[in-house]
């Protein structure tokens, strides 16, 4: 066990450096994280670790990656497949007929909303009607950060709370909660922080927060679009596929792959293509010139290849993770602060924080609901404090804070899906923001009646 002196060195040495690699070196993350592995390795080998101890905790959580860059390698193939067969083309050509710029970002939030509590997962929700949403937007000329923040608002309502939601199922798990009670118990928090997203995206919509194109320009682009690719109802079946699997819970891995098979099938059917080409879009992605520079910016997206920078970012992360999670540093961080705690928004507040600070150390959902859990258990016991108490405060926390840390697996990604950074969405990713502000209210209302 470190000493709360030792444990708080690693977290302020990445802070700092994140912020020169950010603010002054203009520099990637990936170096940032980097050089921090590089100081924590000395720092542990100078409190005594022995090399092949610290080796075995840097490789600890490489296993819990391995399909998390499979799926990405797959959405960056799927991605590729879907802009050449028309299938991205036909989103956006649908959605410049059907929405309205000024409701673009209400409608964003609440379809992928109701989509993720019915698929139970942000990866899947983003990667199909996320990425129509995107692009429509880019088309439009909206903003697309703004549009980023409502996509993934939308999509952890589901992640957080979906019966069928595998995160959901493990925050209930670790924290020995009944999964439906957590679900009704998780509705409390969600209810204001719902509503107030929803009605920011309203008046940021009607306001023209945005630049919009001229009706007659979405026109023009519409007409493009249909010139160049195929546009077809038919070319909707993959993600309606992907969606119908997801909600038959079939495992995302097979899901995306089986998907790719299809895709294939439909490219060879209602394109050109010989499957030459799209074998080479599945690695390279799509970046054809159609001779409209507007719509080869938009869809020039996807490929195997165009994955190989964010998943270099997730090995720099799991690495620097597992050596955190191993040398217990959260436990260290918060063990001389327990004793303070008193009441049960003490408990609730602190939960909350050890969250947030696990997903930022563990860069991934699991550890920031399992890391807490295991840690803090016992006082809610000791509280006479019920666990799905426990499980609410884990699910408005870490679990939905996840995709707003830039090195997180789950901002990683949001941003392979949506082409947009953490940085620019998270001030309006409004959902996720709320979350953690929202338990705190509503435990002050519980414990004040």
């Amino acid at each position: 066990m470190l000493s709360f002196k030792q444990a708080v060195i690693p977290v302020i040495t990445m802070a700092v450096l994140i912020l020169l690699s950010v603010l002054f070196w203009e520099a990637p993350i990936q170096i940032a994280l980097f050089f921090e592995i590089m100081i924590i390795i000395a720092l542990a080998l100078s409190w005594g670790y022995k090399w092949q101890k610290i080796e075995e905790m840097l490789f600890s959580s490489f296993k819990n990656i391995g399909n998390v860059i499979l799926i990405l390698f797959l959405l960056g193939m799927m991605i590729g497949l879907w802009i050449a067969v028309g299938t991205v083309p036909t989103m956006i050509y649908y959605g410049l007929q059907t929405i309205s710029p000024k409701y673009f970002f209400i409608l964003s939030f609440i379809s992928t909303s109701l989509v993720s509590m019915a698929v139970g997962t942000a990866v899947g929700t983003a990667s199909t009607i996320g990425l129509a949403l995107i692009s429509i937007a880019q088309t439009m000329g909206l903003n697309l950060p703004l549009a980023a923040g409502a996509i993934i608002s939308g999509s952890y309502v589901g992640d957080r709370m979906s019966p069928v939601s595998s995160i959901a199922i493990i925050t209930a798990h670790s924290s020995e909660a009944n999964l439906m009670d957590m679900i009704y118990h998780m509705l409390k928090t969600a209810v204001l922080p719902y509503l107030i997203t929803a009605t920011a995206f309203l008046f940021i919509g009607l306001s023209n927060f945005s630049s919009l194109k001229a009706a007659a320009d979405l026109d023009s682009l519409s007409q493009m679009l249909s010139g160049h690719f195929q546009i077809s109802f038919w070319l909707l079946l993959p993600p309606i596929l992907i969606i119908l699997l997801a909600v038959l819970k079939v495992p995302t891995i097979i899901n995306i792959a089986l998907n790719i098979l299809f895709s294939l099938l439909m490219g060879s059917y209602f394109t050109e293509r010989n499957w030459s080409e799209l074998l080479n879009i599945m690695f390279r992605g799509f970046n054809e010139r159609t001779g409209t520079v507007f719509i080869d910016n938009i869809l020039a997206r996807g490929g195997l290849t165009n994955m190989l920078e964010l998943i270099s970012l997730i090995i720099f992360a799991v690495l620097l993770g597992g050596l955190l999670e191993k040398m217990g540093v959260l436990n260290s961080l918060l063990k001389p602060f327990l004793h303070l705690i008193k009441k049960k928004i003490h408990l609730i507040a602190v939960t909350i924080f050890s969250g947030i600070v696990s997903a930022t150390l563990g860069c991934n959902q699991f550890l920031a609901v399992f890391l807490p859990a295991k840690m803090l258990a016992k006082n809610y016991d000791q509280m006479n404090l019920e666990r799905k108490d426990l499980a609410r405060a884990l699910g408005d926390s870490g679990l939905v804070f996840s995709p707003l840390i830039p090195w997180n697996v789950n901002a990683l990604m949001m941003t392979a899906v949506l082409g947009v950074s953490t940085i620019e969405y998270f001030p309006y990713a409004f959902f996720p923001l709320l979350m953690p502000l929202s338990n705190l209210l509503i435990t002050y209302l519980e414990e004040k009646n």
